[in-house]
């Protein structure tokens, strides 16, 4: 019994110790290791951003939240874990991964997608008027300062943005 123990964490481990794991665990929650919380606007970006962080190993993505506190909506919870894994436990809409530390040929920096209907929280860095979402895009990818852009369209709520 005594070296069942060791046995079992050895296995578990060793089968996610150094591997590229790609997969995303939906309603799961890694518990604890939390570095840092920031927004993305999906748990790909998430990874995304755990993968270029230095300490990030393992990241929690909520995409959901309980209505009566939309502060943690699109909350991306950066994690670490000297054993390179944290306990999972089920949480309604939360997804948790791995970073693509271990899978060289899934990193980039670049995120191309375009989300609709989304305007991201953050600082305001540049305002300015262009043709269409793929300037505005360009525009941001060319700006170090830039990590998401807003292209607001004539039903976008705010009229000063318009």
């Amino acid at each position: 019994m005594v070296l069942l123990y060791p046995m079992v964490h050895f296995i578990f481990f060793a089968s996610v110790s150094g591997e590229c794991v790609t997969k995303l665990f939906q309603d799961t929650n890694f518990q604890g290791g939390d570095i840092i919380t920031i927004f993305t606007p999906s748990a790909k970006h998430c990874q995304v951003v755990c993968t270029h962080h230095p300490r990030c190993l393992l990241f929690t993505f909520m995409a959901e939240a309980p209505p009566e506190d939309p502060t943690n909506w699109f909350a991306c919870i950066l994690k670490d874990s000297v054993t390179e894994t944290l306990p999972r436990v089920n949480m309604t809409g939360a997804i948790s991964g791995y970073s693509f530390k271990q899978c060289p040929h899934q990193i980039s920096a670049c995120n191309k997608e375009v989300y609709v209907g989304l305007d991201m929280k953050g600082m305001d860095d540049n305002g300015s008027v262009t043709k269409d979402v793929q300037e505005c895009q360009e525009r941001c990818t060319n700006d170090v300062h830039c990590h998401f852009f807003t292209y607001a369209t004539r039903r976008f709520p705010s009229i000063e943005y318009r």
